[in-house]
């Protein structure tokens, strides 16, 4: 039963992944000017340089959106999928986390740390992992039920 809500639920919680990996997720600023761009692998000073400090942000989010699509295909089993729902769920918290440490690590000052959208994508998948988890458990239910009524 790969066409459930779940799939399309998980689907969209890896595609709000990969928009974070893509998109810039903060700029580092002072006195108006751009200091750093801050992306999920790399990001770049004024002289155009990178600096691969945030590479953790990467690697959190890309096992994060890996987990997604592999617990799409896990369908068969719904209790290990919920589990990873579960996992998932805790990776983007993790990821939010290192975020705020690499933050507080670039700009003590935290009116110099301005975050742009695509750190808000990873919240949007929490929130779709958290939706899939409930129709996983849902599904569950009902397919114990039946099992009872045989």
């Amino acid at each position: 039963m790969i066409q459930r809500k779940q799939t399309v639920f998980l689907f969209l919680a890896a595609v709000m992944s990969v928009l974070a990996l893509c998109f810039p997720l903060a700029t580092v600023s002072a006195d108006g000017f751009t200091l750093h761009r801050v992306y999920s692998l790399w990001m770049t000073t004024p002289s155009g340089a990178l600096s691969y400090l945030p590479w953790p942000l990467f690697m959190v989010m890309l096992l994060a959106a890996s987990l997604s699509v592999y617990t799409i295909f896990r369908y068969t089993q719904r209790t290990l999928q919920a589990s990873f729902c579960l996992i998932n769920i805790m990776l983007h918290v993790i990821w939010y986390v290192a975020l705020a440490v690499l933050s507080k690590f670039l700009a003590p000052n935290a009116a110099d740390f301005h975050v742009n959208i695509a750190a808000v994508f990873p919240a949007i998948a929490i929130i779709l992992c958290f939706m899939a988890r409930q129709g996983i458990l849902s599904d569950e239910r009902k397919v114990r039920a039946a099992d009872r009524i045989r």
